[in-house]
């Protein structure tokens, strides 16, 4: 959010706009992003009726990245993830399949097809807050206990869950008491990916 000589500096409303049409989104992509139900908010933003809170900021800003990665403070490598939407964390929701952009992540040990999804509910409270962010590998969907996996049910709807043996569930891991196992077998599904970090790597 520079700005030329003798030009006034961008406000945040403004950079966002501007790099949301150089890299062809639309406001429903960007209230997707930061987990908003109508793209109004988007909208009012950049009428200047409201202000992007910081939180939502720090998401457009790694959505709408300019330039190539950057490199961080203690010089370890970084590049960037595509991101796909929304993975529900309570109820079964259709997941967002369209890729939103990138997201800047610690390039070492970052499995080659890694993905970052947004994490929507409070069933996976206890690790994951609401509009917290997963990363997943698709290419690693063999189930071990205890591990964290994005799931998929014969619909196509995704889901964020904790694998449990004996008997084989899947366990919300929620502060919210109404979150129940699933039982495997009670439903079709299958393996999306194993998630391998939340706020940090598992």
């Amino acid at each position: 959010m520079g700005r030329l000589d003798g030009e006034m500096e961008e406000t945040p409303a403004q950079w966002v706009k501007r790099r949301m049409v150089e890299k062809g989104l639309r406001q429903v992509d960007l209230a997707n992003a930061i987990g908003a139900n109508n793209p109004n908010k988007i909208s009012k933003a950049f009428a200047g009726d409201r202000q992007f809170k910081v939180h939502e900021m720090d998401i457009l800003r790694a959505l709408l990245a300019e330039g190539p990665p950057a490199t961080p403070v203690d010089g370890s490598a970084v590049r960037y993830i595509p991101f796909v939407g929304k993975v529900p964390g309570g109820n079964w929701r259709e997941a967002v399949q369209q890729a939103l952009g990138t997201i800047p992540v610690a390039a070492e040990g970052m499995p080659v097809n890694a993905v970052a999804l947004k994490v929507v509910g409070d069933s996976m409270n206890r690790l994951v807050d609401d509009g917290g962010y997963i990363i997943f590998d698709p290419d690693d969907r063999s189930l071990f206990p205890d591990k964290f996996y994005v799931i998929q049910n014969a619909e196509g709807e995704t889901t964020f869950k904790q694998f449990k043996s004996d008997p084989a569930r899947l366990v919300p891991c929620s502060l919210n008491p109404a979150y129940q196992d699933i039982l495997i077998g009670d439903q079709p599904f299958s393996i999306v990916g194993r998630v391998i970090a939340f706020h940090g790597r598992l």
